[in-house]
C-alpha cells in the first residue's frame, strides 16, 4: 500500500477573459465576443497573470455549455439562413429550424424565405408523386416528363439560392403568395 500524498491533475481549460466563454488554447479571438485572447504559450496552469485559464466551473462568466454561446444560430447572419432555405430538397431542415428559432421569429425576410422553400418542398413532393400517375401508360414520355418536372423545380430552387444570396427578394407566383401569407400571421 502506498503511503504519502497524492496528486491530482487538474486540467486547465481555456477560457476567454473577456466574457469567460470556452476558447481554445491558441486561439487568438474569442468566438463569442470577438475580443482578443492573451497568449497561453508559457504560462503556468492556473496562473492568473495570463487571463485566460482556470479549472471549469470556476471564476467569471458562464459555466462551460451555459450562456450565450448555446445558441447555435448565434452568429449566423439573415442572408445566411434565406441562402440554407434554399439548397435543394434538403433546405427543408433549416427553413423548419429557422421558423422555430428565436433568433429569427420577427425577421420577415427568413421568415418568408423559409416558408417558401417549405412550399417548393410540398410542391416537388405532389410532383414526385402526380407525374408518374399522371403519364402512366406513357412510356418513355412519362420517363422525359417526371425527369424534365424535377430538373426545373431543381432548376428554380438553384435561381432562388442564387438570388438569396444577393439580397434579391424573389416572389414565385402563388408559392410565394402563401409564403408572404404564412410569414405574416406568424410574426
Amino acid at each position: 500500500m502506498r503511503s504519502g500524498p497524492r496528486t491530482r491533475r487538474v486540467s486547465v481549460v481555456p477560457f476567454c477573459t473577456n466574457c469567460g466563454a470556452q476558447v481554445g488554447g491558441v486561439d487568438a479571438f474569442c468566438h463569442n465576443c470577438g475580443s482578443q485572447q492573451r497568449s497561453q504559450q508559457g504560462s503556468q496552469p492556473g496562473s492568473q497573470t495570463s487571463g485566460a485559464s482556470r479549472p471549469p466551473g470556476t471564476g467569471p462568466g458562464p459555466a462551460p455549455g451555459y450562456g450565450p454561446t448555446t445558441d447555435f444560430l448565434h452568429g449566423m447572419s439573415e442572408r445566411t439562413a434565406s441562402v440554407l432555405c434554399y439548397i435543394p430538397i434538403f433546405g427543408i431542415i433549416p427553413a423548419i429550424i429557422f421558423l422555430a428559432s428565436q433568433k429569427f421569429r420577427r425577421n420577415p425576410r427568413v421568415r418568408f424565405d423559409a416558408f417558401q422553400s417549405l412550399y417548393l418542398f410540398v410542391a416537388w413532393l405532389i410532383l414526385h408523386a402526380v407525374v408518374p400517375v399522371v403519364f402512366m401508360g406513357f412510356g418513355p414520355a412519362e420517363s422525359a416528363m417526371a425527369t424534365l418536372a424535377k430538373l426545373g423545380m431543381i432548376g428554380l430552387w438553384v435561381v432562388l439560392l442564387i438570388r438569396a444570396s444577393r439580397d434579391q427578394p424573389t416572389h414565385i407566383p402563388v408559392l410565394g403568395e402563401l409564403a408572404a401569407r404564412s410569414a405574416a400571421e406568424q410574426s
